[in-house]
Parts: structure tokens; sequence; C-alpha cells
């Protein structure tokens, strides 16, 4: 993996701190000051502010991707055990990354990153439908439940159930809200 011209990394390690200190406010000024980077640099880099906020989607999208990839779940694995493996490792994802629940739980601050975010949201609904399809395919699943319904369904009330489960007070482990949702996913998918 090829490493970023120094200076973008930089920027955007101190605009994910300052995106978490800030709750999801960002300022320009403070920014360049903790990245020790000039606003130059961060135009040079990314174009304007919302190019920057993009790269941050980007990366925490790409590795939500990565985290959950077959790669990383048991290839012999029914699919029930293969998915609930997924689902942990979805959950874990959002639990440590500390601005998970700043994504979950606010609207993107330009039109810009609200059609990023619209745009991952759809491909992981296609992903969760076209994994559920391979469910009934191989008579894992009911044939009657409509996987585009059922994967977008499912996308939607994992996002939102994470976001509950962060804002819970105690919040609970990451296997304890693992646990809760996939209980969620196996009724609605008529698993047993």
């Amino acid at each position: 993996m090829a490493r970023a011209p120094i200076g973008r990394q930089q920027l955007l390690d101190a605009a994910r701190a300052e995106l978490v200190r800030g709750n999801g406010v960002i300022e320009l000024g403070a920014l360049t000051r903790s990245a020790g980077l000039s606003t130059g640099a961060l135009y040079h880099h990314f174009g304007s502010k919302s190019g920057l906020l993009v790269a941050i989607y980007d990366a925490f999208y790409d590795g939500l991707a990565h985290a959950v990839g077959d790669a990383h779940l048991p290839a012999d694995a029914d699919w029930p055990t293969r998915e609930r493996e997924r689902t942990g490792r979805f959950v874990a994802y959002h639990f440590a990354d500390p601005l998970a629940p700043i994504l979950l739980n606010r609207t993107a601050p330009d039109s810009q990153l609200t059609e990023l975010e619209a745009a991952y949201i759809h491909a992981m609904s296609d992903n969760a439908a076209e994994n559920i399809r391979g469910g009934q395919r191989s008579g894992q699943l009911p044939s009657h439940v409509d996987p585009d319904s059922a994967g977008a369904y499912l996308i939607g009330g994992l996002r939102h159930g994470i976001a509950q489960q962060l804002r819970a007070t105690p919040t609970p482990t990451p296997d304890e809200a693992t646990e809760r949702l996939w209980r969620l996913i196996a009724a609605t998918l008529g698993i047993e």
C-alpha cells in the first residue's frame, strides 16, 4: 500500500480527531493548528473542507467493508454461523471507532456527504440482498423472504440498532450488542 503524501495523512488524522472532539463539527483553524499545517495544505490535498470530509467518510466505510468482508469469515460455515460472525464484526467495527457514533447519529453536514453516505448504504443493502439470495439458493433461508427489502431493512436496522446501543447507558459490550441485534436479524429472516 502506498503511503499518503506528507501532510495529507496528518490532516486526515487531525480532522478525524477534531470531528470526534467537536461532536461532528470541524473548525478549519483548529484543524490546521492541530495538524501543524497550513489551510493551503488542506486545499492542496483535498480541494475543500468537503473534500476532506469525503476522504474521512470514504476511509470509514472502506474500513467497514474490509472488516466484514468474506475473507475474514469462516468459508466452510453454514449461512447463519457465517452471518452471525459478520454481524459481530460489523458491530465491533462501529464500537471500536470513536467516529462511528457521530456518523450514525448525525446528519451529514453537507450535500456531498449525504450523497456519499447514501451510496454506501445502498451498496451495503445490495450486498446484503445478494447474500440473502445466496442463503436462499443454498436452502438455508426461506424462499418467501424478499432479498432486496430484507437487505435494506437489515442494513438500516443494524445502523440504527448500533447507534442506539452506543447511546445506551450503560453501553453494552460489542458481544452483548451483537447478540441483541443478531436475534432481530434471525427473526427477520426466519432463522431458528
